[in-house]
């Protein structure tokens, strides 16, 4: 997540500082030592979980944090019970409210071609498209809820309030950004009924930039010939992109955790599949993922 000056079609755009307007990146990446760096680390977004999906997160993110201790950085913990990762998604997650509306408005755009829904009911009535299982009660949820409704002003003013809290850590602390695993467990396998456990709400509901790194792997096994990549997600207060964007740098480059992908062979079937198929024809469907319709 980013913000990369105004842009009028974008009213949260619209506070911008004129100095960050067009802004390019690239040009100072490198300008930004690690020594005096002031970085928080959110427990509530951590695991303490014992199992092997959620200890080898735990072990990545220590390792930052000891690599960035060694560099000069001084990590600051952050016990706020606020920041539960999972308690913010079910009390400020605004999708179901906007979800159809904003549906409806995008479908109904007349610079759009083709053969198409018109809105959402039209789209889940047509028994065409793919509804997840997992995501059938959201779905389901979506299609009664608007923004109309008065628990929809609740939440969001209790994300205005979450925001202000936010900016206050940053300003307790004097912190130069805060860090956390980028979900609490490891990434599941490809037909998985969803990823638990994540931690991107934070981000998406302040609108505070983010940027994730390489943190490190878990151990290989038999499915994962190098294990399975563990990002760490970097946050800093609104429009501080280019701040961000330099410890991002910095912490890769100290680290070289980065490493190419080992594509399977059923990855390799599924993306041969995938190549040939035409959606939303029921037959491209992977049978991991069964065709849903609302009752």
């Amino acid at each position: 997540m980013a913000g990369a000056g105004k842009d009028h079609g974008d009213p949260a755009t619209l506070d911008a500082p004129e100095t960050i307007d067009r802004p390019v990146y690239t040009a100072s990446l490198a300008e930004r030592p690690f020594v005096g760096l002031r970085i928080g680390l959110l427990s509530g977004f951590l695991s303490h979980g014992t199992d092997a999906e959620t200890i080898p997160v735990k072990q990545v993110i220590d390792s930052a944090v000891a690599m960035l201790e060694a560099n000069g950085v001084t990590v600051v913990q952050i016990d706020d019970t606020v920041y539960d990762a999972q308690s913010i998604l079910t009390r400020l997650d605004t999708q179901r409210f906007e979800y159809r509306e904003a549906l409806d408005r995008y479908l109904r755009r007349p610079d759009l071609a083709g053969n198409r829904p018109k809105d959402f009911h039209q789209l889940y009535a047509s028994k065409d498209f793919l509804v997840i299982p997992a995501q059938y009660e959201y779905i389901k949820t979506a299609s009664v809820s608007s923004t109309s409704d008065p628990a929809y002003e609740r939440v969001c003013a209790g994300i205005k309030e979450l925001t202000r809290t936010l900016s206050a850590t940053f300003a307790h602390h004097r912190l130069d950004a805060i860090i956390y695993p980028q979900q609490k467990r490891l990434t599941v396998k490809v037909g998985s009924r969803s990823q638990a456990q994540r931690n991107g709400i934070l981000a998406a509901l302040t609108g505070f930039p983010s940027v994730c790194v390489p943190g490190g792997f878990s151990p290989a096994t038999a499915d994962a010939p190098i294990g399975i990549p563990i990002g760490m997600e970097l946050l800093g207060m609104p429009w501080t992109e280019h701040k961000l964007l330099q410890i991002a740098y910095q912490f890769e480059r100290l680290t070289q955790i980065r490493k190419p992908p080992v594509l399977g062979d059923a990855a390799k079937d599924m993306h041969e599949q995938a190549s040939k198929s035409r959606f939303p024809a029921s037959q491209a469907v992977s049978s991991a993922y069964p065709l849903g319709v609302l009752e």
